[in-house]
């Protein structure tokens, strides 16, 4: 019998008993419940689950800040109830958020697979849930189709932009090469998420072509209003790379033969990935773990000056290649700020799970 059998289920977490009152009391907010299920995703159990899934199926549209916690600690049955209850012939009924259809994949539901790749070629949000769901599942029954339907979009300006996130799905190697040309040729960069995702999910073998492609103008991986940020910090977490890494590669950048325009380019870059690094925002992607950097680290890697003399640190680098009001360099002042923030907290929270260990 493990621990936990003989335990029982842990309870329901603070965070989580607060979003139960909240929603028993019609006075819960989405900007509110979405801070409580960050919580909730960093420290939460199978019962946090547990608990919200009734909350959510009994008012799903009002509920979807829920979904990210259904996905990431329920299980099999989780999906199954969900797809029992928000579902009628293989679609989500009116109402159902979208996320619903990520989630079910997530969890690693092998009877939705028909089903979500169904929606693999719809609309934005409905096409990009069903994408990022059945990459947690084997696709062995759709893959024809997945390959068909990439044969039919490549080089396209405009496609389903997630559709080629499932590249590495068809077990074709040739996709690596065609989906780096695709983007660098044809794709519109308002539409290029998927392909930068996809890239990466081709494993080490991308790592090269993934990381020329951050530093690509071509790209805009630094793009927050396309999503591109985003999926470029997932790439990067998809592969391993760390912040050391990346640092490195920003420095070799700007020590080269590059116009300002370019050197800026990486800055800005750099910075939206740091973004990722700083927020931790869920992905929902298993082979996207969050960073192993504490913020302490990446204070010292990021911010910190090996000598008094001269600001050697990321913003005295950043400095030396921007305009003082440029907005990157604003923004590179505020994630030092808030690692601060985080280091101070992390401190506090050990110094008090210290003290109670020593008060037992």
């Amino acid at each position: 019998m493990t621990e936990f059998a003989r335990r029982g289920p842990l309870p329901v977490s603070a965070a989580t008993q607060k979003l139960l009152d909240r929603y028993a009391g019609a006075s819960h907010s989405g900007r509110w419940d979405s801070a409580a299920v960050g919580v909730i995703l960093r420290h939460g159990s199978p019962s946090d689950a547990d608990a919200l899934l009734p909350v959510f199926l009994a008012q799903p549209d009002a509920g979807r800040h829920l979904v990210p916690v259904l996905a990431k600690h329920g299980d099999q049955s989780t999906a199954g109830r969900l797809l029992a209850e928000l579902t009628d012939d293989g679609r989500l009924r009116d109402g159902v958020p979208a996320e619903v259809l990520h989630a079910v994949g997530l969890l690693g539901y092998e009877p939705a697979e028909q089903m979500l790749w169904q929606y693999a070629e719809g609309p934005y949000d409905e096409a990009m849930n069903a994408s990022l769901g059945l990459l947690h599942l084997p696709c062995r029954g759709v893959r024809a189709e997945v390959a068909a339907a990439l044969e039919r979009h490549q080089g396209a300006a405009l496609f389903p932009e997630f559709l080629p996130a499932l590249a590495a799905k068809t077990g074709d190697p040739s996709w690596l090469g065609r989906l780096a040309a695709w983007g660098e040729d044809a794709a519109s960069t308002d539409c290029n998420g998927g392909l930068i995702l996809g890239i990466a999910l081709h494993g080490d073998r991308a790592r090269a072509t993934f990381t020329r492609l951050l530093w690509d103008p071509r790209w805009e991986a630094n793009g927050g209003g396309t999503g591109s940020d985003r999926w470029a910090y997932a790439g990067a977490r998809v592969l391993g790379l760390t912040m050391s890494d990346l640092y490195t590669g920003l420095r070799a950048r700007l020590d080269g033969d590059l116009a300002q325009e370019e050197m800026r380019h990486c800055l800005e870059t750099f910075t939206a990935l740091l973004g990722g690094w700083v927020g931790r925002p869920w992905l929902g992607l298993t082979s996207a773990p969050d960073p192993a950097e504490t913020p302490d680290m990446l204070l010292d890697l990021l911010f910190e000056w090996s000598t008094p003399d001269r600001d050697d640190s990321v913003i005295g680098l950043a400095s030396s290649v921007l305009d003082p009001d440029d907005g990157v360099l604003a923004r590179l002042y505020e994630l030092e700020n808030e690692l601060r923030v985080r280091a101070e907290h992390d401190l506090e929270i050990q110094t008090l799970m210290s003290r109670r260990l020593h008060d037992r």
